[in-house]
């Protein structure tokens, strides 16, 4: 009886449990944290920072998934085998992993796919058959891989597409056939992409002049080669007419069809000239050199930066100018969409230190100058600050000798406290135990000699005395010294 009612007992607490478990949302299958819905769907799969990474596109997953991450994992390729089953795909992370391949295809079965993030790869090139079958997908992005060719046809088959990052990829051309058939295309990310200021870049420049970007982010996009156009803005914000000094005002009056004017000259207008700040505000005095093609003075006329240090939260960066007065320059922050001018540059050479910045996160910082009310950036410097590791977390020598001090410090208040306390009733007990004792002195006098005696007004000194050496009178009384008192 007692065994079969310890079983009961035991099925009991263990049953309701089992039922808790069993209708719990969140679950653990196979290293990824799944957030089920009602009749097993799975709303999102997340199979990210993997230990050990994944290699392939793991295939436990139930096909039923809308959302699913595999950021940061060591995937090398993509293939149709391993993607088909995942037909209710409306998300799809795949950043920061190591794919060099995508098969032609490959999502073919992901015909409501919306969002795709391939970003911080290894992608060399983008064909049509990479993305057929995503007729759905608005958003793409693909920054930060290594990209040189992007097919004219390669988004024929995404019509709904109207986001797209192709930011620091290896771009130096692209066809402007290439984003004509988007026609819900609203932000389209192609900074830091060195591109080719070369004649052919001419209708694509047209393009981008007339595609509204929401993002506006013109002051990024420069021109990488030739030497001569180094720097150049591909377009500008202000320009009016053809006197904006941008590379597609300057390539509209040397080229004609794509290929370069005969008799004309392949250098661009000089951008240097009056800028309000260095010494032509007085008269013209003093040596102003105008800048030339050679491999000598461009070193002199290009400002640079570089990063000298970086760490979780602050990174130091050396910035050098060539004449800080022929121009205002400045540092500026990009951050997507946000700008923020950092500081002006005033030095030839000077270190400058970047405080409160997050850990593992990425920054763009650029040198550029303003001129007639024009921004020009002159170089950009991208650099990421470190992840927090263990170590971080250990206390520096600095730390731990503060928190010892620290406590030394409290431990040492309290004991004065303690001290003064301690002081305070010692002095108080004192002064009670010898106020006791003076009233059991005078009590003892008046049990012992009469209350005429214990009432009288003695000093304390003077009831010592008499309590102390008493003297006997001829009937047996007490005569006390110095009093009339039998």
């Amino acid at each position: 009886m007692q065994g079969a009612s310890t079983t009961s007992t035991l099925l009991l607490l263990i049953f309701p449990s089992l039922l808790f478990f069993s209708h719990f949302p969140s679950t653990v299958n196979g290293d990824c944290w799944l957030i089920e819905g009602d009749k097993g769907y799975v709303w999102l799969a997340i199979c990210s920072q993997n230990q050990p990474p994944y290699e392939t596109i793991p295939q436990h997953i139930n096909n039923t998934v809308h959302d699913l991450r595999l950021n940061e994992n060591k995937l090398k390729a993509v293939l149709f085998s391993s993607m088909y089953r995942f037909t209710n795909l409306t998300d799809l992370n795949l950043t920061k992993n190591e794919i060099s391949y995508i098969e032609d295809g490959a999502f073919a079965g992901q015909a409501n796919l919306q969002v795709l993030q391939l970003g911080y790869n290894k992608l060399t090139n983008l064909t049509e058959g990479m993305m057929r079958g995503l007729g759905r997908m608005q958003c793409l992005f693909l920054q930060h891989n290594l990209i040189e060719v992007i097919a004219s046809n390669a988004f024929w088959e995404c019509p709904s597409l109207s986001s797209i990052d192709l930011s620091s990829n290896k771009l130096a051309r692209i066809d402007p056939s290439t984003f004509t058939v988007l026609s819900r295309l609203m932000v389209c990310e192609l900074a830091a992409n060195p591109f080719h200021c070369g004649c052919d870049l001419y209708s694509f420049l047209t393009w981008l002049e007339s595609f509204n970007n929401v993002t506006h982010t013109y002051d990024r996009l420069q021109c990488e080669t030739p030497r001569e156009m180094f720097g150049f803005p591909l377009l500008s914000p202000i320009a009016a007419g053809h006197a904006g000094r941008n590379a597609k005002n300057i390539l509209y009056h040397h080229c004609r069809d794509g290929v370069m004017i005969p008799g004309m000259t392949s250098l661009p207008p000089d951008l240097d000239g009056p800028s309000g700040i260095g010494p032509e505000m007085f008269g013209g005095v003093g040596p102003y050199h105008q800048p030339t093609t050679s491999s000598s003075s461009t070193e002199l006329v290009v400002p640079s930066i570089k990063l000298h240090h970086v760490s979780l939260s602050s990174a130091s960066l050396l910035v050098q100018i060539p004449r800080p007065y022929s121009k205002m320059y400045i540092l500026t922050q990009y951050n997507n969409t946000f700008v923020s001018d950092v500081m002006n540059l005033k030095n030839k050479k000077e270190m400058i230190t970047l405080n409160k910045l997050k850990p593992h996160n990425n920054y763009t910082f650029c040198v550029g100058s303003i001129r007639n009310s024009q921004r020009y950036n002159h170089t950009c410097l991208q650099f990421s600050t470190r992840a927090q590791n263990q170590d971080d977390m250990l206390p520096t020598p600095s730390t731990t000798t503060h928190y010892i001090m620290t406590i030394v410090g409290c431990l040492f208040g309290m004991l004065i406290v303690l001290g003064f306390v301690y002081y305070c009733l010692r002095k108080k007990r004192m002064h009670d135990e010898k106020k006791k004792s003076i009233c059991v002195k005078k009590t003892i006098l008046e049990m012992r000699y009469g209350p005429e005696l214990g009432n009288a007004p003695l000093s304390q000194h003077q009831l010592l005395q008499t309590f102390l050496n008493p003297t006997s009178g001829k009937d047996g009384h007490c005569l006390f010294r110095g009093h009339g008192y039998e």
